[in-house]
């Protein structure tokens, strides 16, 4: 998912992202928050945090609904 929405932006897998997820079930939640830096690892994210003007986009997965948006660092930084 990430990787597609890096391909969307045109995005290299090594640039710098920052990567928000809002996920609609209290226990994925949770798990995220747990392996928060696996899943940065995994998704070459510099951090997970609030994205104000990034690329957003709602997945579902295993009827799980899901928000994944994504940001270049330096775009946040500016």
């Amino acid at each position: 998912m990430v990787a597609e929405m890096r391909k969307d932006l045109d995005l290299d897998m090594d640039a710098r992202i920052r990567l928000e997820l809002d996920v609609n079930d209290e226990r994925i939640s949770d798990l995220v928050r747990e392996h928060e830096d696996l899943i940065r690892e995994e998704v070459r994210a510099e951090e997970f945090g609030d994205v104000e003007d990034g690329h957003r986009k709602t997945w579902e997965v295993e009827s799980v609904e899901m928000e994944i948006a994504v940001e270049t660092v330096a775009a946040a930084e500016v």
